[in-house]
């Protein structure tokens, strides 16, 4: 059965408000229509990305370099209010102890864990942004959140963040049980070579939709190799990965979405050679299915396709090449079928996920 769950448009200034869950399925939403242009330090970002009332965890630098990585500009009617974030001259690395520190740093447990998480959100790059090698951006985890060069050995932890690479290509840096790599294992952004490497550019805005579903365990202290990470950009299914072993134990769940964004790795190649910046937009985390899209209305004034989640299909499988931090191939892994597309009666095409 193929479900198409509809969101209201009640003008262009609500669009952004489009986006957010019901009540009960949210688990965060932040779209900065609350806040006024200027700058957005510490004492704010606690306001906004709530965070439950005993993990002592949540970290953040959002004050640094005097109050100039962080604020809140007006992004025209579509998107409104909008946080951006300066990511300076030289600058590689969190460094979020020094000065000058590296774009934002925030760790948000979340008021709800779950063994399925979605998350969502809006980025824009801004005109005269340099790729250069690499940098992080943000997205879940969950445990001790393995990142850096930590690497998960008793499966008491994982993360699954985004990153950009040279040119602006788009992969899923991943920390599991078993990774190749010390610093995470690369996994790009093209389906396992069925469709083009997926690239963010300047000057517009895209939509990242990410899903997190948690391996099980059948037996104590040694998790299965069915965790699932899939990734939608701009309205298209990039990623599908669903080998990983990302817990041992079935007290790790999806419990942080880690906002962690800079330009690195770790040596000067990586740090961009101006101020560069970034906007973002309508951060969401949710227990159930976002919106990949934000279509315009139809004459009934609904608009955007939802992802209708199905169950996992391991009879058909395709390779999928896992790489290294590097970018050289680390091994292979299996990846379902690809999502399809199906017809509605209305006319309209929704998008599967098997």
């Amino acid at each position: 059965m193929i479900f198409l769950y509809p969101v209201i448009l009640f003008s262009a200034l609500a669009a952004t408000a489009a986006f957010a869950q019901t009540a009960s399925d949210t688990v965060s939403f932040v779209d900065f229509e609350n806040r006024e242009p200027g700058v957005y330090g510490n004492a704010l970002a606690k306001e906004d990305f709530k965070r439950n009332d005993y993990d002592k965890s949540w970290w953040y630098a959002m004050d640094k370099n005097n109050g100039e990585n962080s604020f809140i500009v007006y992004d025209g009617e579509e998107h409104g209010n909008v946080l951006q974030l300066k990511y300076p001259k030289g600058c590689v690395g969190p460094n979020d102890n020094d000065t000058p520190a590296c774009a934002a740093q925030i760790i948000q447990p979340l008021v709800k864990v779950a063994d399925t998480m979605w998350s969502a959100y809006d980025i824009f790059f801004e005109d005269g942004f340099e790729f250069q090698l690499g940098g992080k951006l943000p997205g879940l985890c969950g445990g001790k959140c393995y990142t850096g060069n930590a690497l998960p050995s008793t499966g008491d932890g994982w993360s699954a963040r985004i990153m950009w690479r040279k040119d602006g290509n788009a992969v899923q840096l991943i920390y599991f049980m078993g990774q190749k790599s010390e610093y995470g294992d690369d996994f790009k952004w093209d389906l396992n070579g069925t469709i083009p490497q997926k690239q963010f550019t300047t000057g517009t805005w895209h939509r990242i939709v990410n899903k997190v579903t948690m391996n099980t365990i059948s037996t104590p202290g040694t998790g299965d190799k069915n965790g699932r990470v899939q990734t939608w950009l701009d309205g298209e299914l990039a990623l599908d990965v669903d080998t990983l072993r990302l817990r041992d134990y079935d007290t790790v769940h999806v419990d942080k979405f880690y906002l962690s964004t800079f330009h690195g790795g770790s040596s000067a190649e990586w740090a961009p050679t101006h101020d560069c910046f970034i906007r973002y937009d309508n951060f969401t985390v949710s227990t159930d299915s976002i919106a990949i899209t934000l279509a315009a209305p139809d004459s009934s004034g609904q608009a955007t396709d939802r992802i209708a989640p199905r169950g996992q299909n391991r009879n058909a499988a395709t390779p999928v090449k896992v790489y290294r931090i590097d970018g050289t191939l680390a091994g292979r892994e299996i990846l379902p079928d690809e999502a399809s597309t199906q017809s509605l009666k209305n006319g309209k095409r929704v998008k599967v996920v098997r």
